[in-house]
C-alpha cells in the first residue's frame, strides 16, 4: 500500500513553501502608464521591476505583507515584474507592456469635446432667446 501512495504528489506543508505568484498570468498591457498588481498570499514579499527580460537591471519597488501594489508613472516600453518570498523563492516573471495613447489621438478627442461644448452652449443660448 505504501508503494502505491509513494508516487502521488504530496500536499504543500510548512516545510515546502509555495513560491509567491501573481494573480494574473501572461502579459499585462496598459495605455495609461499605471496598473494595479495583485498576488496571492499574505507572507512578506519583495516586488521588483526590470526593463530587461533577463532581470539584470531589477530593482525593488515594494517590500511587505500586502498582496497588491499600484504602479504608476511608467513610460512606454516593456517591463518585467517578479515577486520574491522571504525564503528566496521567486515567481515567474510577469510581462507588462506600456503603450500610452498618442498625442494626436488626445488632441482629436479634445477638439471633439470642444465642438460638442460649443454646440451645447449655442443650443442653450438659442433656446433662451426664443422664450
Amino acid at each position: 500500500m505504501l508503494g502505491i501512495l509513494g508516487g502521488l504528489p504530496q500536499p504543500a506543508t510548512a516545510s515546502t513553501p509555495i513560491p509567491p505568484a501573481f494573480e494574473t498570468t501572461g502579459e499585462l498591457t496598459s495605455d495609461t502608464g499605471h496598473i494595479l498588481l495583485s498576488w496571492e498570499g499574505s507572507r512578506p514579499v519583495t516586488l521588483s521591476l526590470a526593463q530587461r527580460s533577463d532581470l539584470a537591471d531589477s530593482r525593488p519597488l515594494y517590500r511587505g505583507s500586502r498582496n497588491a501594489y499600484f504602479l504608476s508613472g511608467l513610460t512606454d516600453g516593456e517591463y518585467f515584474l517578479t515577486l520574491t518570498g522571504a525564503d528566496g523563492q521567486q515567481s515567474a516573471p510577469l510581462r507588462l507592456t506600456i503603450a500610452h495613447q498618442s498625442l494626436q489621438q488626445a488632441l482629436w478627442l479634445t477638439l471633439i469635446g470642444f465642438l460638442i461644448s460649443v454646440a451645447i452652449i449655442a443650443a442653450i443660448v438659442r433656446g433662451a432667446r426664443d422664450d
